[in-house]
């Protein structure tokens, strides 16, 4: 994985820019045209609430390119939503490898913890997700990641 010149962490071949500081990544290498036609079959699925349908197209994804975050990350919502919550932390564990700087990943990591009974790592991932979502240069919308982050730290048992 190559380096951001302006941060120094590892950024993606496939992502455009760097998830902790948003400089441009000058070598992504964008997905091959069959890997983003399946990626965009497994989102059509999972909007469409087909979650098994998703699940196969994003492992087809990731057979053919293993670097592609998106895939990882729908899928663990995928599984997820299957009830399959060991295997979407997984999924989810492999989206954070690809993206370390992303709130949106600590935030769902946070919550599969948490839907797993792990209140200490929830939390852990949850705070994490507030101090990067300040940061973190692909969130659409950081007022509302920052609501959700504080209604689920609010819902973890208290030590």
């Amino acid at each position: 994985m190559p380096q951001c010149p302006h941060c120094g962490a590892y950024v993606s071949l496939r992502d455009k820019v760097c998830s902790y500081c948003g400089t441009p990544n000058e070598a992504c290498q964008p997905a091959t045209d069959d890997v983003n036609l399946l990626l965009q079959q497994g989102l059509d699925a999972f909007q469409q609430h087909q979650y098994a349908i998703a699940v196969d197209r994003y492992h087809q994804v990731l057979e053919r390119d293993p670097d592609i975050f998106d895939a990882y990350f729908y899928l663990a919502a995928s599984l997820s939503a299957l009830g399959q919550e060991k295997e979407a932390l997984a999924a989810m564990e492999q989206a954070r490898g690809i993206r370390p700087g992303s709130a949106s990943v600590d935030f769902n990591l946070g919550v599969l913890f948490k839907n797993l009974g792990y209140a200490n790592k929830a939390r852990a991932y949850l705070e994490s997700a507030r101090r990067k979502a300040e940061t973190d240069p692909a969130l659409d919308d950081r007022k509302r990641l920052m609501k959700a982050i504080e209604r689920q730290i609010k819902a973890l048992p208290t030590s």
